[in-house]
C-alpha cells in the first residue's frame, strides 16, 4: 500500500509495481493516477500489506496521529514500512509536519516494528529521514510524544 499517489515524471510507482507482478493500491486525497480517493485522517480499513510506503505524504496530513495508525494497522507480522520524510528544518516550503528520528525509533518500540535502516538522505537545504522497519510484534497502534513531530510554519 502507497500512501499518496506517487509520481516520476509520466510513470508512476502504481503502474511500476504492476508491471512487475504486485498487487498495488494507493490511497491519497485527489484519487489521481489509480490511487483510491480516500482521506489518510480517517480509518482506511483496506486490511494488511506486504510493504506499506510514505515517500513524501505524511507531511501534508494535518491528523499525525491517523495517517499513523492506518500506516501501522496495514502493516501485519513481516510487513515492511519504508518511509522517507522530510527532515525538521529542510524543505521549508514543503508540507507541515517533519518527524524527527525519535518519533521513527518511538513508533518502532511502541508499535513492533524492528528498524532495518534509520538515515538522512540528500543535501541542504533537501534532506530527508529514510526509515525501513519490519513489523515482528501485533498489538494496538500507539502514537508517540506529538512533540517528537516538529511542526513547520
Amino acid at each position: 500500500m502507497e500512501l499518496g499517489n506517487k509520481r516520476n515524471g509520466a510513470a508512476t510507482y502504481k503502474r511500476f509495481f504492476e508491471s512487475k507482478g504486485y498487487r498495488h493500491v494507493s490511497v491519497d486525497w485527489n484519487g489521481e493516477d489509480g490511487a483510491l480517493k480516500r482521506d489518510l485522517r480517517q480509518p482506511l480499513n483496506l486490511g494488511t500489506f506486504d510493504m506499506v510506503s510514505n515517500i513524501g505524504t505524511t507531511e501534508h496530513v494535518a491528523g499525525q496521529e491517523a495517517v499513523w495508525r492506518n500506516v501501522i494497522e496495514a502493516m501485519h507480522i513481516g510487513s515492511a514500512l519504508v518511509s522517507t520524510t522530510p527532515m525538521p528544518g529542510q524543505w521549508s516550503w514543503h508540507g507541515e509536519w517533519y518527524p524527527t528520528d525519535a518519533f521513527y525509533r518511538s513508533l518502532a518500540a511502541l508499535n513492533g516494528l524492528e528498524i532495518e535502516r534509520l538515515y538522512v538522505s540528500g543535501v541542504e537545504p533537501r534532506k530527508m529521514w529514510f526509515f525501513r522497519a519490519i513489523r515482528r510484534q501485533a498489538g494496538t497502534f500507539q502514537m508517540p510524544d506529538a512533540r517528537l513531530i516538529y511542526r513547520n510554519r
